[in-house]
């Protein structure tokens, strides 16, 4: 994700020549060097020494060793966008004696298609600045939000987590055409093109989907015993318990 998000920002929103970056792999960042003329910070004691905003992409379980290296190398005015699932702007302003201003963002792997929806939340010390900042930056990727951070772990649930259940959903739509005779190919387009084109209008009407739902349903039609035969099977419901078990999981993330 740190690397899409760089991919996203370099020479748009910030020129690639001011943009660090360090990862423990160190071919993946040299290949986004050589792709995107931005620089190796080497580690980073020396990422920390270069950047104004340190951006931390990294998973939850790594935050613990993570932090306390850029504690040690990080003065005002320099601040924190992180995007660690489940950790707490609290758990963040806790590693340093005293809190930087901090951002704490919930993107998905869609803004690797510039198509993200990516909720921000600040720390007690964040600013209205920082927030404009991170928002142009992760509005490169997509969209954004500004939210309370208790949603944060219910944000993870649903659009962190939602690619995989579209992804799922669409996998299921295909195979279903394939099972009534259907080609794999022209049923996979069939799939993605229906996903993408009711997500489409739903976003430029911006209309409540019951609205789409009911246009499509003509009473004792195909698609009225098509959404029987989905409540019968229990689609909400089975959704339902999918945002709640990832949310649950994003909270015992951001305690481990």
């Amino acid at each position: 994700m740190g690397g899409i998000v760089v991919r996203s920002i370099a020479d748009v929103v910030f020129p690639a020549r001011q943009i660090w970056v360090t990862d423990l792999d160190s071919t993946l960042v040299q290949q986004l060097c050589d792709e995107k003329g931005t620089n190796d910070a080497g580690n980073i004691a020396g990422l920390v020494e270069k950047a104004d905003a340190i951006f931390c992409a990294v998973p939850p379980a790594a935050v613990p060793n993570i932090l306390p290296q850029v504690t040690h190398n990080l003065s005002a005015p320099q601040w924190l966008i992180s995007i660690a699932a489940g950790v707490t702007t609290t758990t963040l302003e806790s590693y340093f004696d005293t809190a930087p201003p901090i951002v704490r963002v919930m993107p998905n792997i869609s803004a690797a298609v510039g198509a993200a929806i990516s909720v921000l939340t600040p720390g007690t010390v964040a600013n209205e600045t920082h927030l404009e900042i991170a928002q142009e930056i992760f509005n490169a990727c997509g969209t954004s939000l500004i939210m309370d951070e208790r949603h944060l772990d219910a944000v993870t649930g649903v659009s962190g987590s939602g690619p995989a259940y579209v992804a799922l959903f669409v996998e299921a739509l295909a195979d279903a055409a394939v099972h009534v005779g259907i080609s794999r190919a022209d049923a996979q387009k069939l799939a993605i093109h229906t996903v993408l084109g009711a997500a489409t209008m739903l976003a430029e009407t911006q209309e409540h989907p019951a609205v789409l739902k009911n246009r499509v349903t003509t009473p004792g039609g195909t698609t009225a015993a098509g959404l029987h035969a989905l409540e019968c099977g229990g689609l909400r419901a089975t959704l339902t318990e999918a945002i709640l078990a990832a949310t649950e999981r994003a909270k015992e993330l951001g305690n481990a």
